[in-house]
This record gives structure tokens, sequence and C-alpha cells, in this order.
């Protein structure tokens, strides 16, 4: 919560801790040290940190190294959007690790330049430009050197993730021809798989729908669905074929290009996104100010489709960014914002109702209401706000005499008519309702 502003009345349940009394005792000192190193030796070791090699393109590198994007206007040399490789590694510092960090350009002898030793995200690499550093890079060239120390590195990770493809894929060519995406991805698997220790976990990123962006959407709306059946089809092609082999897993970048496209405005926990570029790279943006490349909340989101795919086989899962956690730690916004937004200039309405559970049924906050509608047959129906749902969730729990017996209203007695209505059918002959509305993490 920001300095200033009203604390909210969201409801919280408080346990009662019971303090038993202190009774000393005595314990022969030799005794005692012994327990004490007994306590100690049986301490669980600290789990090291979870080492990601990536092989990649711009998404990957830092984007403290991409300033022609990643940097305002105002100020272009200071970066102040991050990907998703700066966030796992800044913020999960315990759990994730892609190695030790170069902070000046020039500290690598190859493509890497700068940044962690482990990611090997090159701006501008094609899929198929990965497969040419990897199986014919010329000798003693930066491509060489580069292939070099990625190789040697895939003895001490504990996974690699091959993040490419949007720097080859077309709009407007057919299936045949973004399917050779899917054939590079093939070739660089085959590499990993060939010079990696047996087993190694090797996780396959779905190609970002680049359709989805304001720098390459195209503006013919028949063109535009065409081309996005396109992507979603090569993405089908490269979860069907990697999803099927040994020790691989799928990253699901394509979910986060799919919401893109599908939610106007685009929103986290209710709070809303701007789709067009801006020279600044203001915080709450879904892209950095060229219009193409995603904008750090966006990466926020990109980072939860990898560690899910870590977390599908790593020992000991990662914790994921919170929806919460973006707004307020990584974009330094206020997450309950649209609540307070709602709230602003409403006064005392009388109804009883608190105000969390007026915003979610889309209730006028300086108005008297009634959170239900009843009918003559004994149906009662109420009408959620879909806006406000995206901040909260709100549940209908029903109870027949009042007391502790209150229980979630069955799905089959729910009905949600055309126009968002929800209409509940009684599956007793009395019985009381109640809403619970809990904010979203």
């Amino acid at each position: 919560m920001q300095p200033g502003l009203p604390k909210l009345p969201f409801c919280a349940t408080y346990g009662q801790v019971t303090e038993k009394p202190h009774i000393p005792t005595r314990r022969p000192r030799r005794a005692t040290r012994m327990l004490a190193l007994t306590l100690i030796s049986a301490l669980p070791l600290a789990a090291a940190p979870f080492r990601l090699l990536a092989i990649g393109d711009s998404l990957s590198e830092e984007y403290r190294f991409e300033a022609p994007f990643s940097a305002p206007d105002s100020d272009i040399f200071v970066a102040n959007t991050m990907n998703w490789v700066e966030l796992i590694n800044t913020l999960r510092p315990a759990e994730f690790t892609m190695g030790n960090y170069e902070p000046s350009l020039g500290n690598y002898l190859d493509f890497r330049n700068a940044g962690y030793e482990l990611n090997y995200g090159i701006p501008g690499y094609k899929a198929e430009t990965w497969v040419e550093l990897l199986y014919d890079p010329g000798f003693l060239s930066l491509e060489y050197l580069t292939r070099l120390e990625l190789t040697g590195d895939l003895d001490s990770v504990d996974a690699v993730i091959i993040f490419v493809g949007g720097n080859d894929l077309s709009l407007t060519d057919g299936d045949a021809e973004n399917d050779e995406i899917r054939v590079s991805i093939g070739s660089i698997h085959d590499y990993v798989r060939d010079n990696a220790p047996a087993n190694l976990p090797i996780i396959v990123a779905t190609v970002p729908d680049i359709g989805a962006t304001p720098a390459e959407k195209l503006s013919d709306p028949t063109a535009a669905a065409l081309a996005r059946e396109r992507v979603a089809t090569l993405n089908a092609n490269i979860i069907a074929d990697f999803g099927s082999r040994p020790d691989t897993h799928i990253a699901r970048i394509d979910r986060i290009t799919t919401r893109i496209s599908d939610q106007v405005p685009f929103q986290i926990n209710g709070t809303d996104f701007e789709y067009e570029p801006d020279p600044q790279n203001p915080p709450l943006h879904i892209f950095c100010k060229d219009g193409f490349h995603p904008s750090t909340g966006n990466q926020a989101l990109i980072a939860n489709e990898i560690l899910m795919a870590i977390n599908s086989f790593a020992p000991t899962p990662i914790s994921l960014f919170t929806n919460r956690e973006i707004l307020a730690d990584i974009l330094d916004q206020n997450p309950d914002q649209p609540l307070l937004d709602y709230l602003n200039g409403a006064g005392d309405d009388g109804d009883t109702l608190p105000p969390l559970l007026e915003f979610l049924l889309g209730k006028n906050p300086a108005t008297a209401d009634e959170p239900f509608a009843f009918t003559p047959d004994g149906t009662a129906s109420y009408r959620p706000s879909l806006d406000a749902l995206r901040f909260a969730d709100l549940n209908l729990l029903q109870s027949e005499t009042l007391t502790n017996d209150w229980i979630p209203v069955p799905p089959g007695n729910l009905q949600t008519l055309p126009n968002g209505t929800v209409k509940i059918i009684p599956s007793a002959q009395k019985l009381f309702y109640k809403f619970e509305a809990i904010p979203k993490p």
C-alpha cells in the first residue's frame, strides 16, 4: 500500500495464540551441548539455486544492454524496463541463477558481451542463425567462440531453454515456411542433446505471435485473422513435436500473446495496461517504446510461463510472480487502485454492503442497493461486474440455519444468463445466501 492511501475494508480471520508458561529446567552442561550439536546436524541444507542456460534472441538479452528500445527517450542510456532474465535473477536469487553477472560491455569475448554468463541471448538472431552458429560457426570467429563457451557450460546447468523464432516468423507466408522454425528448433535441440549430459532437461518455448504487437499488427482484419491462425498452427506443431520428446518441456509463451490479442484492454488484476507504445516506457504499458518488445509487466508474465515449465520437473519449485507482486514490487503501482478508483468520491450510501462487494456487483457506491434480485417463484439472481472480477473473486455461499453450515452453492444450482446475470436455483425449501469477496493474489 502506498503512503497516504486508506486501508481497504478487506476481511481477515485471526487465530488466538495461547502462550504456555515457561518452566525452567536444569540439564547437565555436557548433555545440553550434545543436544545442540544434534539439532544443528539435523538441519537440512539449503537447496542450490536452479541453474538455467538460455539460447535466445533479444527477448532474452538483458534489457539493460538494449537501450535503443528499453530506455526512455529522456534518458536513452538508462533502461527503465526489465526482461524475464533480469526479473527472475534479481527477485528469486535464492531459487534461480543464470551464473555470474558481468555489468560492463566487453567482459565476454563472444556474443554475450556482458550480462549473466549462462544467458546466450543474441539480439536479431533467428532460429536458423542459431543452427548456423552451432553447426558451422567458422574457425575462431565470434560464432565459434560463442559455441565453444556455450558447449562448455552445458555440463554445469540444470536445464537449457531454447527461446527463439520471433525473428523468423512471417505473418504473410504459408504454414510450410513458418514450419521451418520448428525444424530449426529441432536442430538446436539435437545439438544440446548430443553435447549435454544424458537426460538434461530441455525447455522449448513456443513462438510469440508478433502479430499481437503494435509494430507488426496487420491492419486488414481478414489478413490478421489468417496470420494468427498460421502462428497457432506453428505452435501446435511445436507442442506436439517437442512435447513428445524425452526430457523436453514446453514454455507456453504463446499464451501471453493470445491474451494480449483477446483481452482488450489488457489487465493484470483489474489494472489496465496501455497497448500503444510511449517514448518514456511508462510502467503500465504492454510494450516498450518500439512497439515490438514486451515491457516489464509483460515480461513478468513470460517469466511465469518459463518458471511453470521448470517447476514441471525441478525437485524444488521456484516461486512464481503473483499479480500483486508484479504490480506493487516490480512496477511500483498500487494493486488496489481499481477499487480505490471506484470508491473515489463515494460517501456512505447506507446499504451496509462492504465496498469491495459493491465493486464486484457493479453497484453505485453512492446509492443504496440490494445485492440480490428476487422473483415470486423463489429464485434469486445477481449480476457481477466482469471487469471487477479481474480484481477479486466472488464466491456465493448458502446455509439452511445461518450458523456454521455455510457451503458453496453447487455449480448445478447456478445458471449464467446471456447478459451476465447469475440465476440461483434453490436446492432446499429455506436457504440463506451470502457472498465471499477475496482480492486476487
